[in-house]
Formats: structure tokens, sequence, C-alpha cells
């Protein structure tokens, strides 16, 4: 049986290098469904998704992830959203001139921003860096390097029905040189894997494959979900924002304000009774 929406954390236990495999199935196709993306926006898309799901393992999370890639390029934005009960969600822009190849191009200048959001805390902690014309393993893998200082390679493959990926990462205590060739080692192999290979039969058998000659404790597997997280009282906050007078405008022109949420396209509307119990609220 394949795995399907779900990540599970493993450790070389003699190398003291860490590691998690992620699978996504019915919750890409569920998040694809949101919107009519070109083929190519999907894909990338589906590797930001993947992105999302591996790097919340790394930390302690009690809240919500959020990695964003804004580029000037023909892939204007895109988005992942993941939260520490594994609800995912995410979107993405482009220039509906672009041509295939120009979307292909992938990003031109721009920043990968990773938001965390932790309960309990007023500030959310964030960190940039620029894209610089970088795949998406290749900035995350420079954020980890110019942020945490960490080792980390990603290997990502997206189809129009999956979405996969593998991360592998150094532990920050072991930084000896025996440990530090050991990582290049096993780096370079997961280098020569074929990453639409990690759609294995399962985890362990992959990683066996792969790794025959060394000891990987597996840690037992999540479930990955999509789930929007927009609701009524969202959208009534927007409304909010946008100041009394505004609403007033657009229901006199219009007769309803209707709030689009941007991951799910679900749309709320809100005719003038509704408008007004939202500024009594306010």
């Amino acid at each position: 049986m394949l795995n399907t929406d779900s990540a599970q954390k493993f450790l070389f236990e003699a190398l003291d290098v860490r590691g998690v495999i992620v699978h996504l199935t019915q919750s890409y196709q569920q998040i694809l469904k949101q919107h009519n993306y070109p083929p190519i926006v999907q894909r990338y898309l589906g590797e930001v998704l993947v992105a999302a799901a591996l790097l919340v393992e790394t930390i302690k999370l009690n809240g919500r992830m959020t990695i964003q890639f804004q580029s000037e390029g023909a892939i204007q934005l895109l988005v992942a959203q993941i939260n520490s009960e594994g609800h995912l969600r995410g979107l993405a822009q482009w220039d509906p001139d672009a041509t295939d190849e120009a979307l292909s191009g992938g990003f031109g200048k721009g920043e990968l921003v990773i938001t965390i959001f932790q309960k309990g805390f007023e500030r959310p902690m964030q960190g940039i860096v620029s894209l610089e014309n970088r795949t998406i393993s290749e900035a995350l893998t420079f954020y980890f390097l110019q942020s945490e200082q960490l080792p980390t390679t990603f290997s990502l493959a997206v189809t129009d029905q999956y979405a996969v990926g593998m991360l592998l990462q150094l532990m920050p205590e072991e930084k000896s040189d025996d440990h530090q060739k050991s990582w290049e080692l096993i780096s370079k192999r997961v280098r020569e894997i074929n990453p639409s290979e990690i759609f294995y039969d399962n985890n362990a058998s992959f990683l066996a494959y792969y790794f025959p000659d060394e000891l990987i404790r597996l840690f037992d597997a999540h479930e990955l979900i999509f789930q929007c997280g927009c609701s009524i009282e969202k959208m009534e906050n927007a409304i909010a924002v946008l100041g009394e007078a505004e609403a007033n405008l657009i229901i006199k022109e219009k007769s309803e304000i209707v709030v689009t949420c941007e991951y799910c396209n679900h749309q709320y509307g809100f005719d003038r009774e509704a408008v007004e119990a939202i500024f009594r609220k306010h």
C-alpha cells in the first residue's frame, strides 16, 4: 500500500543525521481544485506544500508556519501554510500572460520568507533570504545555511497526482570531522536518487533500499490533511478593517459585500443587516 498524506521522521543512528519523508496525494489534489492553476504552477505549488510539511517537522511548533516565495518573475507568489495539527493549505499567483517557457523559468529577483507563529507569543519569528534565481530546493538549503547554520538537503518531486519530498539534516550538536564526512556521503547519495522514487511502497522499504548499510530508526508517521481554516468570523474582521464608510458604500452600490477566501475560493456574502451587525460589534 502506498503512503498517502503523511509525514514521517527518521534518524540515522550512527551518524546523527535526521530526516523527514512527506507524501501528499488527496490533500494536494484538494488544494489544486480550489483554483485553476496551469500545470507548471501546480508543480511549483506542490513543491512548496511538501517543503512546508517537511520543515515543520524540524521545529517544535505550537501554532502555524508559513512559507512564502515572492518574486518579480512570472511566478509571482507561492504560499504554503501548515499548523501543528497537520492542517495544510496553499495558494499561488502568477502572470496570466506569461508563456509556459516564462513560467518554467521559475523565480526572478525575490525572497523566501519563513514565518513561525507560536501560540503565547505576541510576535512571529521570521527568516528571509534572497531567491537569486534559485530553485525551491536550493533556496531552502540556502535558508538553513544562512539562518540556522545547519547543513540540509532537500529532494522534491511533483506530478499531477502527488507531491513527495525528503529532507536530511545534520543534527546541530554533531559537527565533528567524522560526522561531516558521513554527512557528505549521505547527502551525495540523496542527490543521486530520482526524487520520484520517494513515492515508494513504504518509507521503511525505501530507506532500506537506498541506505542498506545504515541503522535507521523510523518514528511514527502522522496524517496531513487539507483544511483551509477560513471562517465567517475572519471575513467579518476583514470587513471591519475595510471601515464602516467604505462598507456602506459597497452595500449601497451592490446591496451585498462578498468576501472570497484566497486559499479555498469560498465566498461569504454579507447583506446590509449583516454589515450593520459587524460594526455594532466593532
